[in-house]
């Protein structure tokens, strides 16, 4: 498949069943998901927010949430879970990756609602975001985290990433996938 053309399946709203039996939906990001993120990232405890933006975040600027919900579906990826049958509707996690401009790698995210880890929320987004980025030809992703962060670094260890220490800051690692490896 063309890096240029999306896949038509992952461009379609799922539903998956975390462990507690909640019914979520996992779609792509849009741009009229701005309130929605909105409100997700300003209730994230302290902590995830660090862990998410390696840094205090606190309310997020109208700036953030446009970057963050500028998604193109090609170079810049997003797909956001939510309660099924909640009105309004309600974001529980995240996942995204952003292209380098060697095309052979992104930088990837994910964040999971505080009430939500430990549920598989967030290997379900993270599986969602590889499907994505092997269809779109893309050979590496990569995460920089907190090295404090242990229920990453199980995950990450479950699903196969390679981990080592970020060179520039010791306080943080880095976590890499080969999307190439079958």
């Amino acid at each position: 498949m063309s890096s240029d053309q999306p896949n038509k399946a992952l461009s379609r709203a799922v539903t998956e069943k975390l462990r507690n039996g909640q019914v979520v939906t996992i779609r792509p990001m849009e741009p009229g998901d701005i309130e929605l993120e909105r409100v997700f990232i300003t209730n994230l405890s302290p902590e995830s927010r660090h862990q998410r933006f390696l840094g205090g975040v606190g309310a997020p600027s109208q700036k953030l949430l446009e970057q963050l919900t500028d998604v193109d579906h090609n170079k810049r990826e997003a797909f956001i879970a939510l309660i099924e049958g909640e009105d309004p509707a309600k974001e529980i996690g995240v996942s995204r990756y952003a292209l380098e401009s060697s095309g052979k790698a992104a930088e990837c995210a994910v964040v999971i609602a505080d009430e939500w880890q430990m549920q598989g929320l967030g290997t379900l987004l993270l599986d969602r975001l590889i499907e994505s980025a092997r269809a779109r030809g893309i050979e590496h992703l990569y995460s920089i985290d907190s090295a404090s962060n242990n229920r990453l670094s199980e995950v990450a260890r479950h699903m196969g990433w390679e981990r080592r220490s970020d060179p520039q800051d010791s306080t943080q690692v880095i976590y890499t996938l080969d999307l190439t490896a079958t």
